[in-house]
């Protein structure tokens, strides 16, 4: 999936609402009834809010894979909803009661994705569902029977919901509210130590302040909702002020880990390709030395019984000497021009290599000067290994080979008429060009569309001779 980057005119408009909200809250707080502490909500109330919402941005731009960003946007927002039971509307004041609990269901939900913001897991999916349920719904009950005294708070207005103050089913309901609570968050601890242990140790490192301080925010939330009041509410409030710093540092500490897989990725990626570098060297010595063998040095061994038969006719005062050692004069030649094919320049051993081929291969080698050993080394593997697949597989009729060397850099392209179909993935000899080509600063690259044909192209950089 493409990661979604926010557009500029809706992070503007994400900003804009927060301010907005802010502005409600701070505004609600200072003019609240039953609000204590007016001047410390009124600060810290949007303070929270907006904390999720800039560090969610934050991270949202950063991490755009990820939907952790979002949500903790998403937390800011909600958060505002539940600062709303400083109102002192009944309407608006009732609203809080209930919807402002949906903070602690994104906050579950939040924790439970991290940090891909994707819930994966079947029980984390189930989890989350039950905690869009449970946050907003558990003491929706307990109001119905609830005035202000039993809700702890004497001055608040009464709530649209109640139907009958009962002070004594008020707090069995409250109780089993928060026994709902308690329950979740058992299971939520349960699931969360068994995934932090299957963890790899490196993993830990992101996973622990997230961990440590979301349980520890669902738990003191847990207690001041079932009715411990300040003393659990005020640790609640400022855990939850920092979360969300606890969730960017994991969310970035997940990308410096993911740099580090993709460091030793290509550390890894880097030793099998000397490997094979070293492999593709030794399999090219030993071609080299079946050359040798099969060729200049069958020669030879050819020109010496040839001559060690003149030497005996020539004692023996027989005919046919000097046709003999005409016929010797000519095997020596060609051994010579094999020896140079092998030892010098490219040209002639591309020719080499174009002539032992099963199609007509034209060659066309343009260098204003002699090559780098390197350089002139590696075209030549890359040649040899596209001409000899063209032999195994292209079907081709013809075949072309061309060397160039212009503006500090040199290319060498090889191309055939045949099927097609060719994959540098696939297949021990593209892979060791790649690797060797790259090794020199080059690049490799393939055309091969089924039934047009193949166009195998390496350039390698450089300099011009001094």
């Amino acid at each position: 999936m493409t990661p979604v980057v926010p557009a500029r005119p809706l992070l503007v408009a994400i900003v804009l609402a927060a301010l907005v909200c802010g502005g409600i809250v701070i505004a609600l707080e200072l003019a609240s009834d039953h609000q204590d502490l007016k001047a410390v909500w009124a600060i810290f109330g949007p303070a929270v809010g907006w904390s999720f919402i800039g560090t969610g941005l934050y991270a949202w731009r950063r991490r755009p894979e990820s939907r952790i960003g979002a949500l903790m946007v998403l937390l800011g927002f909600a958060w505002f909803l539940f600062t709303l039971q400083a109102a002192n509307s009944r309407l608006v004041y009732t609203f809080g009661l209930v919807a402002g609990s949906l903070w602690g269901a994104i906050f579950l939900h939040l924790g439970l994705s991290f940090p891909t913001g994707r819930l994966t897991h079947g029980l984390d999916r189930t989890l989350a569902i039950a905690g869009y349920f449970v946050f907003p719904l558990a003491f929706v009950p307990a109001l119905l029977f609830a005035g202000p005294h039993e809700l702890n708070c004497d001055k608040c207005p009464t709530n649209l919901l109640l139907v009958r103050r009962d002070a004594d089913v008020a707090a069995i309901l409250t109780g089993l509210g928060a026994l709902c609570y308690l329950v979740l968050f058992g299971v939520v601890l349960a699931w969360a130590v068994r995934r932090w242990r299957a963890t790899p140790p490196l993993d830990r490192l992101q996973l622990t302040p997230v961990y440590t301080f979301s349980l520890l925010t669902f738990l003191l939330v847990t207690v001041a909702r079932a009715g411990a009041g300040d003393a659990a509410q005020w640790p609640a409030f400022i855990s939850t002020l920092l979360m969300p710093f606890a969730f960017l540092a994991g969310l970035l500490r997940t990308h410096l880990s993911l740099l580090d897989a993709e460091l030793r990725a290509s550390l890894e990626e880097l030793r099998a390709s000397r490997t094979r570098i070293v492999e593709a060297g030794d399999a090219e010595r030993r071609r080299l030395e079946r050359d040798l063998h099969d060729g200049a040095q069958s020669r030879l061994v050819a020109l010496k019984l040839l001559l060690s038969s003149t030497r005996l006719r020539a004692r023996r005062g027989g005919e046919g000497v000097d046709a003999m050692l005409g016929e010797a004069i000519d095997e020596l030649d060609t051994s010579l021009s094999e020896l140079r094919e092998l030892a010098r320049g490219l040209e002639p051993a591309l020719q080499a290599l174009a002539s032992r081929a099963p199609v007509p291969v034209t060659v066309d080698a343009d260098a204003d000067a002699p090559l780098p050993g390197n350089v002139e080394s590696a075209a030549y593997f890359v040649v040899s290994e596209a001409l000899a697949n063209v032999a195994k597989y292209a079907q081709a009729t013809e075949a072309a080979v061309a060397v160039r060397r212009t503006d500090g850099r040199v290319t060498v392209d090889v191309t055939d008429d045949g099927v097609g179909g060719a994959d540098v993935t696939r297949g021990s000899g593209l892979r060791g060009l790649a690797d060797r080509v790259a090794a020199l600063d080059g690049t490799l690259s393939l055309e091969s569309p089924a039934g047009g044909g193949t166009h195998l192209h390496a350039e390698f950089p450089c300099p011009p001779p001094a």
